[in-house]
């Protein structure tokens, strides 16, 4: 006899974690915005040194979203690679894996 097939408990943990990362990238992408607003403005900080500053902000501010964006990529992908069902003793040991009971 076949085992029952359930939904896999992996399956709700990603989303979790997608939509954590997902949130948390885009605070990431907003960050550093108002700085670097302010500092193209020329009423905060104007010169060399202020232009070399300013570019040196915004290309950490792309390198942390492109970053953020990497992790995303990450869980969707492992997202992609679990089965949307599994067996129910599957299911339970998935459990007990992530409870650190294995």
């Amino acid at each position: 006899m076949a085992e029952p097939m359930v939904p896999n408990p992996r399956h709700a943990e990603l989303r979790r974690l997608l939509a954590e990362a997902a949130d948390r990238g885009e605070e990431v992408r907003r960050a550093y915005r108002p700085a670097s607003a302010a500092m193209r403005s020329g009423q905060v900080w104007t010169g060399p040194t202020a232009t070399a500053w300013t570019a040196e902000l915004e290309a950490r501010h792309r390198r942390l979203g492109q970053l953020a964006q990497r992790v995303v990529d990450a869980i969707e992908e492992e997202l992609r690679r679990q089965p949307a069902m599994v067996t129910e003793s599957q299911a339970n040991a998935m459990r007990r894996e992530a409870a650190g009971r294995t």
